[in-house]
């Protein structure tokens, strides 16, 4: 029997008229019940395309979307925005401007009793943290309070499915961490079913209980967020974490991270050697930037913040001896494009 909220896409095509290319090629997935899947991606890679398919913003060429085993989309029908019960949460929050916090929660109650909905927005404010705050405006809340208003506003009606579209980009690093640990702790309470859009790696890599990662309209891996983490498919698919270099060497893949790299003394050895044409300091690490012969780009190296290195200084670079470091990194056994 099939989950009422669970989410099922099958070979999902979008195209635009001024566009050669599109947006969105055969993309298939399936979204367990009350799980968070996280979607990253390049700009233009198809994320919000395919969001905007999924609530009905737009009409795909092809292919089949089903919520719960409800049909919503196919070749022979398609299901209006309105009735199909997303929820859907943007960077900016879009709340209503003319009404208060407990106006804005309750407008997608209004089938529901005085008392039931009143009940209702209290529940969620205290979830949210923001207790007491139902007269308040829009103009009265700082960014943070918005965004959270905005999740409660969609879980409110207990909607199949929900929609997040990047809703913390608007926001600094600290508040960004804060609130995302607050909305996957509520969305796991409401057992909430969602689809979480980020271009953030942390935010993915710590949301999420699966991760797509999205590339010209197609989704190239999906995947737990370790497995994709040690065995990324594709360099595509490793750089949108972390960064990664593009190494002049057939004796491993040719790009490892930052991290799995280290410098040595030119008598010491390695696999290449160049010269230090830059560092950045971080802090708890930092990282230096090698130029070698035949690299267009220089190779990034993250080490401790206490070594000490010189800009123009000779150096060799060598891979770090990780335990089964990427040993499965091209497997095939990962299955691709595919979410469950």
């Amino acid at each position: 029997m099939t989950s009422p909220n669970s989410l099922a896409v099958e070979n999902l095509s979008v195209s635009y008229p001024n566009s050669k290319e599109p947006a969105l090629q055969k993309v298939t997935l399936n979204v367990a019940a009350s799980s968070i899947l996280s979607i990253v991606g390049a700009s233009g890679s198809g994320k919000s395309t395919l969001l905007r398919a999924l609530c009905g913003l737009e009409s795909p060429a092809s292919g089949t979307i089903k919520l719960g085993g409800q049909v919503l989309c196919s070749s022979a029908k398609f299901v209006r925005p309105d009735r199909r019960k997303i929820g859907l949460v943007s960077q900016s929050g879009d709340l209503f401007p003319h009404l208060n916090v407990f106006q804005n929660l309750g407008y997608g109650l209004t089938n529901w009793r005085r008392a039931d909905r009143k009940t209702r927005c209290k529940e969620l404010l205290e979830a949210i943290g923001l207790p007491n705050f139902e007269k308040r405006f829009p103009h009265e809340l700082s960014g943070g309070e918005k965004q959270r208003i905005a999740l409660a506003r969609a879980l409110a009606p207990r909607p199949p499915l929900l929609l997040l579209d990047e809703p913390f980009s608007n926001l600094d690093s600290n508040l960004r961490q804060s609130l995302r640990r607050l909305t996957a702790d509520i969305l796991r309470k409401e057992k909430t079913t969602t689809i979480f859009v980020t271009h953030h790696p942390e935010d993915a890599l710590s949301t999420g209980d699966s991760i797509a990662v999205m590339d010209s309209g197609t989704i190239i891996q999906c995947d737990t967020p370790r497995n994709l983490w040690r065995n990324p498919v594709s360099p595509v698919a490793a750089s949108l974490f972390d960064k990664i270099n593009q190494l002049p060497s057939s004796n491993f893949p040719n790009w490892l991270r930052a991290n799995e790299l280290e410098l040595v003394e030119e008598s010491h050895g390695g696999f290449t050697s160049g010269i230090i044409h830059e560092i950045e300091f971080f802090g708890k690490t930092q990282m230096v930037y090698v130029k070698i012969q035949n690299n267009l780009t220089p190779v990034i190296v993250e080490v401790a913040s206490e070594e000490k290195y010189q800009i123009g200084s000779p150096i060799s670079i060598k891979r770090k001896r990780l335990k089964a470091i990427q040993s499965k990194r091209l497997s095939t056994e990962h299955k691709q494009g595919i979410c469950f």
